[in-house]
């Protein structure tokens, strides 16, 4: 370009050949006379990452041959006069569009996403007299109306017409395509131009994502969505074939239909996946805080909802509203005997034993035999099955969270106990199946350390070729460890591999044991507490408190029960996923689709092809870092406030002090970890327990007093901090750190 107009250009002459007397040629076809549009469409713009619409020049109303060649030049070399970041190339790609001119009587854009609040239910569309280049220029004040996915119309400054642009801009109709639009592109949030001409005839000019959302990946809908539950019952991020079948099975674990039975409306839908992270409805939680009368209200439920709101905004419920509930709680446990706490606990263990029997019901072909059909209607029953054990174990869970709420309430708000002796009450030792797989590692640790030849070999040579040349008496305890228990992994996602898939892991975690000397019994209770003599009380409350924690305790070792049937369920879907893939030729790139998707596979409506790209991509996308926050709030994001200085504050889980050396952990088999270090994660899951013994300390980004990682610390008397976000990134790998598991406190030493 020489000084960026079109008209400088001295005439393009025509060189032998047709190409261009084509190019001519169509341009007379869309009426050159009457005039065209010269608009670019280059590889750095109009993408799903970036669009930097506008940087290139285009041109309209060009009505001759001469400015129509001078203008494509034109075009093509403001490619090079743009310098964008994020591109290693100097140049783009660029191909020019050459579009009939649409004589506008008025044009604009619509947004198919409010672009400052992407979570709400409503489309932005903006208008002007004429063209729209004014407007996208930023030259000219549009008319602006706020279109509500019901059809409500909101002119901007009020409902009430103020131009007579605002009465005659086509407002439904460019939502109604703006809609089939978004419809067409899989969901994404979009960004149209459009125009109508003199006949009032709509016409689409061009569609692009919204780039500035394109870091939100999925939006959540409308409202305000919390991690504050949703981490304790499912941390690890789901694949988009876990995603699909949570929200399917949410009416059946979610107890929106108790609360329905008691006269509570549930808020839908009680749940939402973003970005693979699940997220509860905040106003789902309003509703039952409503229902509870104020003093009873623990003040801890103020950490469920987002900034700005307050727990005694909350109206408290009527007298009415009170009576209806309590009626409804009265009647309740002749529909759902689970309701009262000792028939829970009687009836849970012959609900698993009874669900655990129908995960090995379906008769499962041998590898390589099968078809597709009957892999399908496997896959289907496991399903089902995880469905009923998702059911089943909303009334332990609830119970679970229950009492360890009015233990809090009793022990602290009532007895004026210490945080730290309440958190003590809850770690008292259990007996559950997590606390069962420690104890084994410890004692198969210990065996190994005193056989002299084999102590030495674990402490030299690689997991992966001691797994394949262990001696016979060691490899016939592991194959019976793993068969009881293969079914733990590091993380629940369905993209990890488990144990009996991988038991280099389990090799490597003994190594870790054996190297550190942490063998033989569990470590006893309350190692990092400070010794505090407890505070006296009276008889009466004292026993309260006793029978309260008995049977909080009860039910915490229920939940860890609960969760060992629930990696049995989710070892049987990945095998059946990975035996479809096989057969189907897909191979683990299937757990990257929905079920709806895998049985369109199956039944050859959905092209192999088209399949492997989109769960390429679907797995590409799920493998780069994405930090959850802690609220969705109208589609934007909001992180708790987590950094005071060099302290980091979050929640204190288990009680004590540990000073230590902090190692950041993804994989507990392969970290480098040392006695006492403090092992800092976004979350762990039970396949972590067995390394639990040989840390000080743990710091977590999610989770809460009842996520696994809480409860196995406070057993294992190790101090815990939780829901300190982004600690990954806050705490500098072989920083020195002391946590304060009691008031929830992480101070990093200065360097």
């Amino acid at each position: 370009m020489r000084d960026g107009s079109a008209e400088n250009f001295p005439p393009w002459p025509t060189p032998p050949g047709g190409g261009f007397r084509c190019l001519l040629e169509a341009a007379r076809g869309l009426g050159l006379r009457r005039g065209v549009s010269i608009r670019s469409s280059a590889t750095r713009e109009d993408g799903q990452r970036r669009s930097f619409a506008g940087q290139y020049q285009s041109f309209l109303e060009v009505d001759t041959e001469a400015r129509l060649l001078q203008s494509i030049e034109a075009c093509w070399a403001s490619a090079s006069s743009v310098n964008l970041p994020g591109s290693n190339v100097e140049t783009p790609l660029m191909a020019v569009v050459i579009q009939r001119m649409v004589e506008s009587h008025a044009a604009g854009v619509a947004f198919s996403r409010n672009p400052l609040a992407p979570g709400r239910d409503e489309m932005i569309i903006e208008a002007v007299q004429g063209h729209g280049d004014g407007l996208v220029s930023g030259h000219r004040t549009p008319c602006r109306a706020v279109v509500l996915r019901s059809g409500r119309i909101q002119l901007e400054g009020g409902s009430r017409p103020r131009s007579k642009l605002a009465r005659e801009a086509p407002w439904e109709e460019v939502a109604r395509l703006l809609q089939q639009l978004e419809h067409a592109y899989g969901g994404a949030a979009l960004d149209m131009e459009w125009a109508i001409d003199r006949r009032l005839k709509l016409w689409l000019l061009q569609v692009r994502p919204i780039t500035a959302l394109a870091g939100a990946g999925i939006l959540p809908p409308a409202g305000s969505w919390t991690r504050k539950i949703a981490d304790d019952l499912w941390a690890d991020r789901l694949t988009p074939f876990m995603a699909e079948v949570m929200l399917a099975h949410a009416p059946r674990f979610d107890l929106s239909s108790i609360a329905r039975r008691v006269g509570i409306v549930p808020a839908a839908p009680a749940l939402a996946v973003v970005n693979g992270y699940l997220y509860v409805n905040c106003e789902g939680v309003r509703r039952l805080i409503a229902a509870i009368p104020c003093r009873l209200r623990f003040k801890e439920l103020q950490s469920l909802l987002p900034a700005g709101s307050r727990l005694e905004e909350v109206p408290a419920p009527s007298a009415w509203t009170l009576l209806r509930i309590g009626l409804g709680l009265a009647r309740l446990p002749l529909r759902e005997p689970g309701l009262l706490p000792w028939v829970c606990l009687d009836r849970a263990p012959r609900n698993m034993e009874r669900l655990r029997a129908r995960l090995r019901t379906p008769a499962r072909p041998a590898a390589g035999a099968g078809t597709a059909t009957d892999l399908i209607e496997i896959l289907r029953a496991d399903l089902e099955t995880l469905a009923l054990i998702q059911e089943n174990n909303q009334w332990p869970y609830s119970h679970a969270t229950f009492f360890t709420w009015l233990l809090r309430w009793w022990a602290v708000d009532r007895m004026k106990l210490a945080g730290t002796e309440f958190l003590e009450l809850l770690g008292r030792r259990g007996n559950n199946v997590t606390l069962r797989i420690e104890q084994w590692f410890r004692g198969m640790a210990a065996r190994i350390a005193a056989d002299g030849a084999a102590g030495e070999r674990f402490r030299t040579e690689p997991a992966e070729r001691l797994a394949r040349s262990l001696p016979p008496e060691l490899q016939n305890e592991l194959d019976s460890f793993l068969s009881s228990y293969g079914c733990r992994s590091r993380h629940r996602t369905l993209a990890v591999k488990r144990w009996i898939e991988a038991p280099e892991e389990v090799v490597a975690i003994l190594q870790s044991l054996v190297r550190h000397g942490q063998t033989g019994a569990m470590p006893p209770a309350g190692r990092g507490r400070e010794a505090s003599p407890p505070k006296p009380l009276p008889a009466v409350p004292r026993m309260v408190l006793n029978l309260l924690a008995r049977q909080t305790g009860r039910f915490l070792d229920l939940r860890e029960e609960l969760r060992f049937l629930l990696d049995e369920a989710l070892l049987h879907l990945r095998s059946d996923l990975l035996g479809l893939g096989r057969l189907l030729g897909l191979g683990e790139s299937i757990l990257f689709l929905t079920p709806v998707e895998i049985e369109r596979l199956a039944g050859g409506r959905l092209p192999l092809a088209e399949a492997s790209r989109i769960a390429g991509e679907r797995r590409e996308r799920f493998n780069q870092p994405i930090e959850p926050c802690a609220f969705w709030v109208e589609g934007r994001p909001e992180y708790d406030l987590t950094i005071d200085g060099t302290v980091l504050r979050g929640i204190g889980t288990s009680p004590g002090r540990a000073t230590g050396r902090a190692v950041i952990v993804s994989d507990p088999a392969a970290a480098a970890i040392r006695q006492g270090d403090v092992v800092v994660a976004r979350h762990t899951d039970p396949g972590w327990t067995p390394i639990l013994s040989l840390v000080g300390g743990l710091v977590m980004e999610e989770g809460g007093l009842l996520n696994h990682c809480s409860i196995v610390a406070r057993e294992l008397g190790i101090p815990s901090v939780v829901g300190i976000r982004r600690a990954t990134r806050l705490i500098p790998e072989g920083s020195r750190v002391t946590i304060d598991g009691g008031a929830g406190r992480v101070i990093i030493a200065a360097s």
